[in-house]
């Protein structure tokens, strides 16, 4: 059996070298047949596994590109495979699905107590105009 790897890059991450990575390990066959080895199990496993490593949210667009890519280079006998994507987090995707479990009563207003104000120079100007 051979192993094979593609690497997920993610386009604008802070760490230009950090990739995320699924190995597969292929005998003869499917080294010949690269499109059998992908059935839908393998596909979610492939992206569950590369989600929880990025962070980022991997769509159905994006997990077909990286799969079409994988596929050519196998064909083409390429163990190693890097594919660039621009991807978002997962947290930024699932933002509007979170809810607020925290209290959310408004606070009872308390009018302000004045009794201690006391004018700092002079006196307290005239509020009614003669």
């Amino acid at each position: 059996m051979v192993k094979y790897q593609v690497s997920l890059k993610i386009k604008d991450d802070p760490d230009p070298n950090e990739k995320y990575s699924y190995p597969l390990d292929l005998n003869l066959n499917q080294e010949n047949h690269p499109q059998q080895i992908f059935t839908p199990e393998i596909c979610q496993r492939m992206r569950d596994v590369l989600q929880n490593k990025s962070g980022c949210k991997i769509g159905t667009a994006h997990l077909n590109q990286i799969i079409s890519a994988w596929i050519e280079d196998i064909r083409e006998g390429y163990r190693d495979t890097t594919v660039i994507l621009d991807l978002t987090l997962l947290i930024a995707t699932n933002i509007k699905n979170v809810r607020e479990g925290g209290n959310q009563e408004i606070p009872a207003l308390l009018p302000p107590d004045l009794k201690e104000i006391e004018p700092q120079v002079g006196a307290f100007p005239s509020l009614i105009f003669s």
